[in-house]
C-alpha cells in the first residue's frame, strides 16, 4: 500500500469512527494525562494561542481551554471535526475554532500560535520531521510545541494499522527533531500508560510520552 493510499484509508477510517470516538473510557484517560502532563512541561499562560495539530473530537483541546486563551483545532477528518463542532455548540464555547487541514497540503497562518500540541498524531504521519519542520513557522518566538505519542513498540499496540506509518516512536530521536528545527530546551517525560489485552490474553502496557521544546 503506497503512503498515499493509506493516508486515505487512515482518514476514511477516523471519519468512519468519529462518532463513537469519545465512548472508549481509555482515550478519555489518556487525554486527561497528556493534558496534565503539558501543564507540567510547558508555561502555560491564560494569553496564549494555540494550535491543536491533530485535534480529533477535541479531547486535548477542550482539556486545554481553561489554561489558554484559544484554540484552533485542525485535523484531516471531517467528521472528527464535526463531532467536536457539536460539542462546541452545546457547550456554547467561541474561542475553538476547527480548520480541515491536511499538514503539506494545507497552508497554516505564520507566527500566530504561542503553543502547538498534538496527542497520538505522529505515528500517523510518514514524515515526522518534515511535519515539524512545516509546524515551526506556526510559532511566535519563544512559543511553545508539545508532542504526545507511542513510544517504540514492536507492532501489537494497533489492532487495524491504517493510516498507521510508525509503530511507536523513540522519544529522544523526537527530541533530536526538535532541535533540528531550532526547539531549545527540548525534554521528553513520560504522559501515560496504555493498557491493552493481546490476542494470547496477556495484559500489555504501552507507554505515551509527551516531548516539548521552545521556539528560538
Amino acid at each position: 500500500m503506497t503512503m498515499e493510499i493509506n493516508a486515505a484509508a487512515g482518514q476514511a477510517r477516523f471519519d468512519r469512527v468519529a462518532a463513537e470516538w469519545d465512548s472508549n473510557p481509555g482515550r478519555i484517560a489518556l487525554a486527561r494525562a497528556v493534558v496534565a502532563t503539558i501543564r507540567q512541561a510547558v508555561p502555560l499562560r491564560a494569553d496564549m494561542q494555540t494550535l491543536d495539530f491533530g485535534a480529533g473530537t477535541g479531547l486535548v483541546t477542550l482539556g486545554l481551554l481553561p489554561h489558554v486563551a484559544s484554540v484552533t483545532a485542525v485535523d484531516t477528518s471531517g467528521e472528527m471535526l464535526r463531532v467536536l463542532d457539536e460539542k462546541l455548540r452545546a457547550l456554547r464555547i467561541g474561542n475553538v475554532h476547527t480548520m480541515l487541514c491536511e499538514i503539506g497540503k494545507t497552508p497554516l497562518p505564520v507566527s500566530e500560535f504561542d503553543l502547538i500540541v498534538s496527542s497520538m498524531v505522529l505515528h500517523h504521519i510518514p514524515d515526522v520531521p518534515q511535519a515539524i519542520q512545516r509546524l515551526r513557522p506556526c510559532l511566535r518566538p519563544g512559543g511553545w510545541i508539545a508532542l504526545a505519542d507511542l513510544d517504540s513498540e514492536d507492532g501489537t499496540f494497533h489492532t487495524d494499522s491504517t493510516g498507521v506509518f510508525h509503530h511507536g516512536l523513540d522519544r529522544d530521536e523526537v527530541c533530536r527533531w526538535l532541535r533540528d528545527a531550532m526547539f531549545m530546551d527540548t525534554t521528553s517525560r513520560e504522559a501515560h500508560r496504555m493498557v491493552r489485552s493481546s490476542p494470547d490474553g496477556q495484559t500489555r502496557q504501552y507507554p505515551v510520552f509527551l516531548v516539548s521544546g521552545r521556539a528560538a
